[in-house]
């Protein structure tokens, strides 16, 4: 019987010895008590997955835990591939602010601009991208896409435009940015903009200019049930069995997220952004700032406020669905970059990526 989880993450951090860090690289024992803090979670049968630490261009620690499949027998690998869940929708901000840096679209323009044909005036007129981004716009979610009970609808919401063409009816839940409240539907219309803004399909638009540039050659977008070896497979309860959690996800990634890679080929996304081969400069340093809450333009940008230390600030994404947890954190102060990517529920990912940080003794 699996233990449960949180009287066992209070047992592992009570027991850890914290060392003392010198610098901003953690010391070989802080990487061997990640790795049994990872094992001990494992063992509790809450988490399996990939990890990778980073500091800068250097790859401190990567390491994979339990099996690629649970009713298989053959263990993950640290170069599998495993579902990216709602960390994706940065690929989706990426794109769009390569039609701002490229004068196609502002910030503050609406999404009528670009979508002339969007059925419901309110939002086309009143919801603008920035608001889309920060998750401000009140554009709610779409159901049909996630569900054992929705599988029919999923198999007629091909497109991006299938999906605008159920949704783009109904006005704005809220008038746009005066709250904030996180959704798929927003990266839908915004994944939409940047098809009618390039000529191209997302898919292509992705491939073609965030993952080739940034050399992930081990990422994209793949049917749930592609039978590839190195695919790390998630499960879900249905009617009191365990399937492939195929039976209640997209069939494939999209706008919103989830498509599927390799912990190595985040780190190269985060190293690209940095190294301004995805987005001027200027304008990731205005997307990984704090624009609302804990978003910047597309980025979790969280860790911040009076009282925490500037170097907990991060910036990237998390994401959870069925059978996926994946977690993407960059802190600029300290350079350390962290992704867990895990075919188990949440939240054991996010338990095991917050681990390091707390010994990493930066400036």
């Amino acid at each position: 019987m699996p233990v449960p989880l949180r009287p066992l993450l209070a047992c592992l951090l009570a027991t850890l010895p914290w060392p003392s860090l010198a610098g901003e690289v953690p010391d070989p024992l802080a990487l061997a008590q990640l790795d049994g803090f990872a094992l001990g979670v494992e063992a509790a049968g809450k988490f399996s997955g990939v990890v990778l630490v980073a500091n800068g261009d250097t790859v401190l620690f990567e390491k994979a835990y339990g099996l690629r499949d649970e009713n298989g027998d053959a263990p993950l690998q640290a170069g599998d591939r495993l579902n990216f869940a709602s960390a994706g929708k940065m690929f989706t901000s990426v794109a769009v602010l390569q039609q701002v840096a490229a004068g196609k679209l502002g910030l503050d323009s609406p999404v009528g601009q670009v979508l002339k044909d969007y059925p419901n005036r309110a939002f086309a007129d009143g919801v603008t991208v920035r608001q889309l981004l920060t998750h401000s716009a009140g554009a709610g979610d779409i159901e049909e896409l996630f569900g054992a009970t929705h599988s029919a609808e999923r198999a007629r919401l091909r497109t991006l435009a299938d999906m605008i063409a159920l949704h783009g009816g109904r006005a704005p839940e809220f008038t746009p940015g005066t709250q904030q409240k996180y959704g798929n539907y927003g990266y839908i219309v915004l994944g939409r903009m940047v098809e009618v803004l390039s000529g191209q399909d997302f898919e292509s638009y992705i491939r073609q200019h965030v993952l080739a540039p940034a050399g992930m050659t081990r990422t994209g977008f793949v049917d749930c049930s592609d039978p590839a070896p190195d695919l790390a497979a998630g499960y879900v309860e249905v009617d009191g069995k365990r399937v492939r959690n195929c039976a209640t996800l997209p069939a494939r990634g999209f706008s919103a997220g989830g498509e599927v890679g390799t912990a190595r080929d985040l780190l190269r996304f985060v190293q690209a952004l940095n190294a301004g081969k995805l987005l001027p400069p200027a304008l990731l340093a205005e997307a990984t700032r704090t624009q609302r809450e804990f978003m910047g333009l597309g980025f979790f940008a969280t860790g911040y406020g009076e009282g925490v230390p500037e170097r907990d600030f991060r910036w990237g994404h998390g994401g959870s669905a069925d059978g996926i947890c994946t977690d993407v954190r960059h802190y600029p102060r300290t350079g350390e970059t962290v992704v867990v990517l895990s075919n188990k529920d949440a939240p054991a990912c996010y338990a095991v990526s917050n681990l390091l940080h707390a010994q990493w003794k930066g400036p």
